[in-house]
């Protein structure tokens, strides 16, 4: 006979033992596969945290550039509707940039425009595309050449002669490039940017007293308070830089619209200077290298049109009530103080005299302070 097996009792297993157990297994695997994940995780960052490093940083190099951008296109449209009937304005350097946006919108005010370039093919070419533009017949072209005193004397002659009125001067033209002389031995930059329009300014300057109320403008830079002036070397032989050389001539220009203000002033002649901003013009077709490139890209993309850019010069030529601002200089439709800098009269007079000398041409009227004449019935009504 077989023995029947003997049978083991199985312990039995408390429920809620075996919960427990079945509770602590889930939470081992939990644990496990929470594990798995996290090291999935850390590859995938390791993998990633790169790109993602960099997108970071050319996002925010992407926002710094548009607040820059922003900042350095800021400007305000000319709150003054006036129009401009019955007056003339001359513009030098009117057929590219701030001269010729200036001239649209001058011309838009039924002004008589008359602008200024070296190429008067090409002056005239603008000068009809801005009679088409704006439907205003009265806008023409000459030649002038800032870079040569005997143009500058023959172009005021024949102005003098052929126009009866100028109400506004605008010296607008302006040179930035590699160091060059004009056919008069002169440092190009000063004598495009300063040096010409003193002496038209000069040559015109009775033209001006006879259309009074009347105004010069001057387009300056605010680089002009990093301009330095030594009359010992105005060939800038000890040393040149393009940058040094254009501060330098519109540091000038400011010192000669604060010497235009003391003296023509008492003549009812108003002298202003107007920083537009950064502009993109042909301003920087001539600066030379690598750094001239980049500057060029970046005025194309980071500065203000010249559409934008004019509108504080329309606003000095057309606006009322600017008398008492003669000899101060504007931004963005406002007037600003001059810096210290400027307000050295004996150095003022010294590059006044220095520059009729250049001229060939002797000063033979000394400046008086600007004193605050009875306004005429003319200024009454443009007041």
């Amino acid at each position: 006979m077989h023995k029947k097996a003997k049978v083991v009792p199985q312990p039995k297993v408390n429920p809620q033992q075996h919960a427990k157990m079945a509770e602590d297994m889930k939470q081992r695997l939990k644990v496990e596969e929470l594990a798995e994940n996290i090291d999935e995780l850390e590859d995938v960052v390791e993998d990633v945290f790169p790109l993602l490093m960099i997108t970071v940083i050319i996002s925010s190099l992407i926002l710094v550039i548009f607040l820059i951008r922003m900042y350095i296109r800021y400007s305000v449209n000319n709150p003054s509707k006036n129009r401009m009937d019955g007056r003339t304005v001359l513009i030098t350097g009117g057929t590219s940039g701030l001269g010729k946006a200036t001239a649209v919108e001058l011309a838009k005010r039924n002004a008589r425009v008359i602008i200024t370039g070296r190429d008067l093919v090409k002056a005239e070419a603008i000068a009809r595309n801005i009679r088409k533009k704006t439907g205003n017949q009265q806008v023409n072209a000459v030649h002038l050449d800032l870079g040569s005193l005997r143009n500058i004397r023959d172009f005021a002659d024949d102005f003098s002669k052929s126009e009866k009125f100028l109400h506004v001067l605008i010296n607008n033209a302006a040179y930035m490039g590699p160091k060059s002389v004009t056919d008069d031995g002169l440092e190009r930059t000063l004598a495009v940017n300063y040096l010409g329009h003193f002496y038209l300014t000069h040559l015109l300057t009775d033209k001006l007293k006879k259309n009074a109320p009347s105004r010069i403008i001057n387009v300056i830079s605010d680089t002009y308070v990093r301009g330095k002036i030594d009359f010992d070397d105005l060939a800038l032989n000890k040393g040149y830089s393009v940058y040094g050389a254009y501060t330098r001539s519109k540091l000038a220009q400011v010192m000669f619209m604060l010497e235009c203000h003391r003296r023509l002033f008492s003549s009812c002649v108003w002298s202003f200077g107007v920083h537009p901003g950064a502009c993109n013009t042909e301003l920087l077709r001539n600066y030379p290298g690598m750094m001239g490139n980049i500057l060029r890209v970046i005025s194309r993309v980071m500065f203000k049109s010249p559409e934008d850019g004019c509108q504080t010069i329309v606003y000095c030529a057309v606006s009322d009530g600017l008398r008492e601002f003669s000899g101060k200089i504007f931004s963005n439709c406002k007037a600003l103080k001059p810096s210290d800098k400027v307000k050295d009269k004996d150095v003022a007079k010294k590059l006044w005299n220095v520059s009729a000398q250049l001229c060939g041409f002797k000063d033979e009227t000394p400046p008086e302070e600007a004193a605050a004449p009875a306004p005429s019935t003319e200024e009454k009504k443009e007041q």
